[in-house]
């Protein structure tokens, strides 16, 4: 009997795309990974009350980006641009309007006495124009990170 020589070659790509597949499955680990960082944004959106849907809606992926007969690269990511100010937080800074700012400052937000007494109500607060605001800065959420954890704690095990 004898074998092709690159049996060995084919086996490996084989397994290779076994493997692949299994990631990139609906239910599969790569899939989970990513609803675990979706889920991230969604309680760090509860908490301080952002809309983190459109970050959640801007997936890119995942896909297979490269493959070799002994390598495959998957690539997934966020294509919002919020993204990575949730990812890595931001400190304390300045928004400056172009030429101003408008948004409703909701009642539940706590608007100062200037606001109501300046500004016509709208829907469930004030609608403002500011030429600028400062902001406290966001807390880093690490959801992609969070996702990249998950998954090599998956993997591993």
């Amino acid at each position: 009997m004898t074998l092709e020589n690159s049996w060995d070659d084919k086996a490996s790509e084989a397994i290779l795309d076994d493997a692949a597949a299994k990631l990139l499955a609906n239910d599969g680990p790569v899939m989970d990974a990513i609803e675990a960082a979706h889920e991230r944004l969604r309680e760090y959106g509860r908490e301080f009350d952002y809309h983190v849907e459109p970050i959640i809606d801007s997936l890119q992926g995942p896909a297979i980006i490269e493959q070799s007969d002994r390598h495959f690269t998957i690539r997934w990511g966020w294509d919002h641009e919020a993204a990575p100010y949730l990812e890595w937080g931001t400190p304390e800074h300045t928004i400056e309007g172009d030429p101003v700012l408008s948004f409703i400052w909701e009642d539940r937000h706590n608007p100062p006495d200037w606001v109501a007494e300046e500004y016509e109500r709208e829907g469930g607060g004030y609608r403002v124009f500011l030429p600028e605001v400062e902001v406290a800065g966001i807390r880093e959420t690490r959801f992609a990170r969070h996702a990249f954890d998950w998954l090599r704690r998956e993997v591993a095990s």
